[in-house]
């Protein structure tokens, strides 16, 4: 009984701060919501900014484990990154709640914000420590040319933060395609600077070998 009074606290909670943002929600809203008297909310919770953080906890850890799906069912680096983009369009575009926090929209912050980033973990700390594993394995297999940029990974998180500041523009997925092209263009190896390397490598083998 004590769970389900939990959780019913916690899905009227991302319902109403979904729609009402942090400030505009009282403890008590949420408690009706739920259909609980306002005493089971602090056998739970100390306050709403604990209440709030839990449930945000759990949507991030969602986000992360959707990333970590989504990312994992391709082989190639760059469909791996283009896979993290689309993350962006069909994954949080679903909660706002989530993409007011990733956005940093003032309507969803909360006293513990600054708090709670310099504690890491976060689904955008996860979305920028996958995006640098995936420009290193790309590297790796020489399939992205991450040397032409100064900050590469900086580069691709921009990108990733204009679509998420425009998912809710009717141009979003133009602004999608241009990104993934420009990621492709610009990190994509072609095949034949890979045969071209190979080749150097063997003429420079035969060399040796002759000496």
């Amino acid at each position: 009984m004590r769970v389900d009074r939990k959780r019913a606290l916690l899905a009227a909670g991302v319902e109403l701060f979904s729609r009402h943002g942090y400030r505009e929600v009282s403890i008590e809203e949420i408690t009706r919501g739920a259909g609980v008297g306002t005493g089971s909310f602090y056998t739970y919770f100390s306050g709403k900014e604990e209440f709030y953080e839990e449930i945000l906890d759990g949507i991030e850890e969602q986000g992360r484990q959707e990333v970590d799906r989504l990312v994992a069912s391709f082989e190639s680096p760059l469909n791996r990154l283009k896979a993290l983009y689309r993350f962006a369009t069909l994954g949080i575009r679903k909660s706002p709640l989530l993409l007011g926090v990733l956005t940093g929209t003032k309507k969803y912050a909360f006293p513990g914000q600054a708090a709670r980033r310099e504690r890491g973990g976060t689904l955008r700390n996860h979305i920028e420590e996958k995006i640098g594993e995936i420009l290193a394995a790309g590297a790796r297999a020489l399939e992205m040319r991450v040397g032409l940029f100064r900050n590469p990974r900086r580069l691709a998180l921009a990108l990733f933060d204009a679509i998420l500041l425009k998912l809710e523009s009717e141009n979003v997925e133009e602004l999608m395609d241009d990104a993934l092209r420009l990621l492709e263009r610009g990190l994509a190896r072609r095949l034949r600077l890979r045969v071209g390397r190979e080749r150097r490598e063997q003429r420079r083998g035969g060399r040796q070998r002759r000496k």
